[in-house]
């Protein structure tokens, strides 16, 4: 026993000393000849634990993980409850009676939101880099295939299968040269039927005589190809496993063992995440571990490389992206150049896209198998998902409670559902949802369960029972199922339903019990209160909008009326902006009523109508980001004040019942980054168009849902401070790298002409203002005046600077001539003009009489007065590219050509979108504004934990930006009294709302708050009683086994001891 600890730790720490210099693929190339140095070797020492101390974890441990440069300068390691986790899932993984085909291997990585349970998935899936999935078993009966071989060899119409099984072959040699041709037609000589006696007795012969005759001289994957046609023929002489292969199992088996297997994790996550995900395995994970010797003539001086171990869709191999993230529109690689990586990251879009393009028959079953029927697979096995052609290790869905969430026949669902994995795993840290408050949330929780068990594959509650196993009348007088897909789908909810949701709903111990055994099998599962992280800060903000003093005068009036109806209310509020065609059926259910009650009634029912125009929420819109804009001022001096931005600052103990330390000398120093928070697209957007106002557009990012390329554009630029792209060399405008090859310039040029008819182009920062109506008389003015109200509230100053949707033709306008202008490169020369064909360009123009769209950003004209401001008149306007067409006559330097460069900027504000919140790592942000109230505890902490995680080193202040209306006090007593018949701007009742800091819950009053914390149920020390047939009881009873303590004596568990027969490339 001495000995084997002894040889185990000389091992481990030989392992440890030398780690550094091999690959992974260096380290499943060795093989143990010994029993006793296998078992030694089950476990190693993991000495980098957060909380000091050392712990047992499978051998090799973690390898890559939190070892970049960075992380070992900072100590950076794992976490006691990410040790815990990855224990919990290597045992699900590899429990002994999990080892076979098909078994549940895999579940549910519910650690709360803000974990880390991204870099906990990194870690497993690091320490199983090299291992391939289990072979799926010989269900061939071998005496039954040969006779009917050797019946069928004979035979010359069996020449058809067997150029069928070549067919790979075949496509290979049409794309060749003539002596492939020639190779493809000797073979087809050779082993087309009929045979002489002797020739090909069986059908592996026949199979091995094909691959030893083109091996060396077919691609690989061409003869992978083959080799599951012949598989699939195969399947077809066995006559006496039909009704095996009728069941879930049979199909399934078939189908996996003409399926390539890798030893590749894929991981699919939603758009938004793509970002996130490339962020984290470039700064926390070490792809040279992982690399293949191969690829090192390609590394640095080291001889190490990092390519072929990440595989971004849309960005190609990580170690050659860019960063902020570049995604493009690219089609998805073969499945032959997939498997080569480790990890290979999907968009949620990219599935969407694959299902709508995929081949497909009718969907005749109801499983996770009727998308890939046999004839359609390999009859389109190139025109297929290459997603769909491999047998993965394995498969992590991020954001995965969508599954639960879909109906099971959603097409992405489903799609999902048939990729091929040994592996399967969920990551969410909210796997239902819902109101726990509600009265369906149990019902609705399990389903969405139910869901997700047939994504893992459940044994009992997620794969379809045999067909032997279905009740005799559901079969025709043909012996075939009548309702296939009725059948099967109530199969596969009617065990669920009789086991544990109807019991568990009914309160009966037995549904209960059950349901804590499928979870805890498969959920692994831990709360923010096991860890001590800075608490948030919950303030409401109360805003007071003035209601236009007009607005509530015509109310009154209209309620003062002798004879109010119908007919003489609706112009008013037509007036006041209420769009009456939209809200018709509302008004003629609501005015009759009020108009009947009259007096304070009806006054309540037309300001309730003023509260939803457009008038209205721009006041909103405008008072919102008039107050976040003064917060985040005054954070900034604030900040200041105490010495200015000290990145990785710890703050000092901050209460949620106070924040008095934020404003009076608390040592948080971090950077202010704040982020700006909505469930409406439309307010988040007008409320950014006055943070607009009040800062830089480079001080602001937009996450709005949109393409993958601009969404990890926006996020890189608030995470890292910086962007990048191309600096036009015509006007000197700045072009966004965002995803696709820059061919031109986008910024858009005016054309103008003055007073004499010359015509010229201008860059929008040249305009000085619009000439407004008063300027009408003005003799040297050109062009037609500008309405202000056409601006929507902004200056006639800021003609330039706003959307060009508000541009006019013909808009008259006043213009600065310098050259160089402060804001502006200086323009060429005549002289470089002719050298770039602008002689070609005046004579299109002249052409076209100046209605094409060419132009060249020429020397400006120059006065006689010497004037640097010159009126003129605005005839059209497009990008800087199309002006300077290439193809038709410029023949400068373009945009194409220009190099990438990266600027530094000052991102302190990010808009989010609440579509795209969900798994957002934003540990680094300070303050979080709220512009609508959440209600629902489950949201809110979902959108506090983007802030409120790991990684954070103080406290996220998250504050709801309330707004309430305010009326004249010289208004009539009608008017000063609003009831809460609005739902859009509800009753003021209260200005402090309290957050429990356990369960997220809003009250009143902070003494309210603290009475409920006492018996909170997510308290860990509440005393309370809970609800033993509530899901969240059976979750609070969910905790994954803790790690093994390094020195703690534990047998050497037989779960592992199939692992030996695992590590083979």
């Amino acid at each position: 026993m001495e000995t084997s600890h002894q040889l185990h730790q000389a091992l481990t720490t030989l392992t440890a000393h030398y780690f550094p210099y091999l690959t992974l693929h260096d380290l499943h190339s060795f093989r143990l000849a010994s029993k006793s140095i296998y078992n030694s070797l089950q476990y190693t020492e993991y000495t980098k634990s957060r909380d000091g101390n050392d712990y047992l974890v499978p051998f090799p441990g973690f390898p890559g993980i939190l070892s970049t440069r960075n992380d070992i300068h900072s100590g950076a390691g794992l976490f006691c409850h990410q040790l815990a986790s990855l224990h919990a899932m290597h045992l699900a993984e590899n429990a002994s009676a999990n080892l076979a085909f098909g078994s549940l291997r895999g579940g549910i990585l519910g650690d709360a939101p803000g974990l880390g349970k991204t870099i906990t998935m990194l870690a497993l899936i690091c320490s199983t880099a090299g291992l391939k999935p289990v072979d799926p078993p010989e269900f061939y009966d071998l005496a039954s295939i040969n006779q009917h071989w050797q019946l069928m060899r004979g035979n010359v119409v069996f020449r058809e299968e067997i150029l069928k099984a070549l067919r790979p072959i075949r496509d290979w040699a049409a794309q060749q040269d003539s002596n492939a041709a020639r190779l493809y037609r000797e073979l087809c000589r050779e082993v087309c039927p009929p045979y002489v006696e002797g020739r090909f007795p069986t059908l592996q012969s026949f199979e091995w005589h094909v691959y030893s005759k083109m091996r060396g001289i077919v691609p690989q994957y061409r003869l992978d190809l083959f080799r599951r046609n012949v598989v699939r023929f195969k399947a077809g002489l066995d006559k006496r496993n039909r009704q095996f292969l009728r069941s879930t199992m049979g199909k399934r088996i078939l189908l996996e063992r003409n399926l390539i297997p890798c030893s590749t994790t894929l991981v699919i996550v939603p758009d938004a995440l793509l970002e996130h995900w490339a962020e984290q395995i470039r700064r926390h994970v070490n792809l040279e571990v992982f690399a293949d010797p191969s690829s090192f003539h390609r590394g640095d001086n080291n001889g190490k490389s990092s390519h072929g171990v990440v595989y971004i869709d849309g960005v190609g191999d990580l170690s050659t992206a860019r960063f902020p993230l570049n995604h493009m529109q690219m089609p998805l690689p073969s499945a032959f150049q997939l498997m080569g990586y480790v990890f290979v990251i999907v968009p949620f879009s990219r599935i969407k896209e694959r299902n709508q393009n995929k081949k497909r028959r009718r969907d005749d079953d109801g499983d996770y198998t009727s998308e890939i029927t046999f004839d359609g697979y390999f009859k389109n096995a190139m025109l297929q998902s290459s997603l769909l052609q491999l047998r993965w290790f394995r498969i992590v869905v991020d954001e995965g409670h969508e599954l639960g969430e879909n109906e099971a026949e959603n097409d992405v669902t489903k799609f999902i559902n048939e990729i091929a994995a040994e592996r399967r795993w969920v990551l969410s840290g909210t796997p239902t949802t819902g109101d726990e408050d509600s009265t369906e949330f149990n019902s609705q929780c399990l389903d969405q369960l139910q869901r997700l068990l047939i994504f893992l594959r459940h044994e009992m509650y997620g794969i379809l029972p045999p067909l032997s196993s279905v009740d005799s009348n559901t079969y025709n007088s043909k012996g075939t199922i009548k309702d296939m897909k009725h059948c099967r789908k109530k199969q596969a909810k009617s065990a669920w339903d009789n086991n544990v949701k109807t019991a568990f709903l009914n309160k009966q111990e037995s549904g209960r019990e059950e349901l804590y055994r499928v979870l805890n099998e498969v959920m692994v599962m831990h709360k923010k209160e096991d860890l001590s992280l800075p608490k948030p800060i919950f303030k409401q903000a109360d805003i007071n909008v003035h209601v236009p003093f007009d607005v509530q005068s015509k109310i009154v009036e209209a309620v003062s009326m002798d004879e109010s109806n119908m007919d003489t209310l609706l112009p008013i509020l037509s007036e006041l902006g209420v769009d009456i065609g939209t809200r018709k059926a509302e008004l003629h259910n609501l005015l009759p009523r009020a108009i009947k009650s009259g007096g304070q009634a009806l006054f309540d029912a037309m300001i309730h109508q003023y509260f939803y125009t457009d008038n209205y929420q721009k006041l909103v819109d405008e008072a919102q980001g008039n107050y976040i804009s003064d917060s985040i001022k005054k954070a900034k001096i604030n900040l200041d004040a105490r010495g200015g931005p000290v990145l990785n600052s710890t703050s000092a103990p901050i209460t949620a019942a106070t924040d008095k330390t934020i404003d009076f000398g608390c040592n948080d120093r971090r950077p202010i980054k704040a982020v700006v928070y909505s469930s409406s697209l439309l307010n988040l957007a007008d409320v950014t168009e006055y943070l607009h106002l009040s800062f830089k557009s480079e001080n602001i990012a937009e996450l709005n849902m949109g393409r993958i390329a601009n969404m990890s554009y926006e996020l890189g630029r608030f995470r890292n401070g910086k962007k990048e792209g191309k600096l036009c060399p015509i006007c000197g405008g700045w072009n966004d790298y965002i995803g696709k090859k820059l061919m031109s310039c986008y910024n858009l040029i005016m054309e103008v002409s003055d007073f004499s008819g010359r015509t010229f182009l201008v860059e929008p920062q040249r305009v000085l203002r619009a000439v407004g109506f008063d300027e009408e008389s003005n003799p040297n003015l050109v062009g037609n005046p500008v309405d202000f109200t056409r601006l929507q509230g902004e200056s006639l100053y800021k003609y330039g600077l706003v959307s060009q949707k508000h541009w006019r033709v013909g808009d008259a306008l006043k213009v600065d001539m310098r050259d160089p202008h402060p804001l502006l490169q200086k323009r060429w020369s005549r002289e470089v003009w002719k050298s770039y064909g602008s002689e070609k360009c005046v004579d299109l123009i002249e052409t076209y009489g100046g209605l094409g769209r060419d132009g060249y950003l020429g020397p400006l004209p120059v006065y006689d007065n010497g004037s640097n401001e010159v009126f003129v008149k605005l005839n059209k306007w497009q990008q800087c590219g199309k002006f300077h067409g290439r193809s038709r006559w410029y023949t400068g330097p373009t945009v194409e050509h220009t190099p990438i460069r990266t600027e530094v900027e000052d991102v302190f504000i990010l808009c989010l979108d609440a579509a795209l919140a969900h798994g957002l790592d934003l540990s680094f942000v300070t303050h979080l504004f709220l512009l609508e109230p959440i209600d629902d505890a489950a949201l809110l902490e979902q959108v506090t934990s983007r802030a409120h995680r790991l990684g954070s080193t103080g406290p996220v202040i998250v504050e709801t930006v309330n707004v309430w209306p305010e009326l004249d006090p010289k208004t009539s007593e009608k008017a000063k009294k609003l009831t809460s018949t609005s739902t859009h701007i509800s009753s003021r009742t209260t200005t402090c709302t309290a957050v429990c800091d356990h369960c997220y819950r809003s009250f009143e009053t902070i003494e309210k708050a603290q009475i409920h914390e006492k018996t909170c149920d997510r308290n860990p020390d509440s005393a309370a009683i809970i609800d033993p047939f509530h899901l969240s009881s059976i979750y609070r009873d969910i905790r994954p086994p803790p790690p093994i303590l390094a020195g703690q004596a534990h047998p050497i568990d037989r779960r592992f001891n199939g692992l030996k027969d695992r590590a083979k490339m």
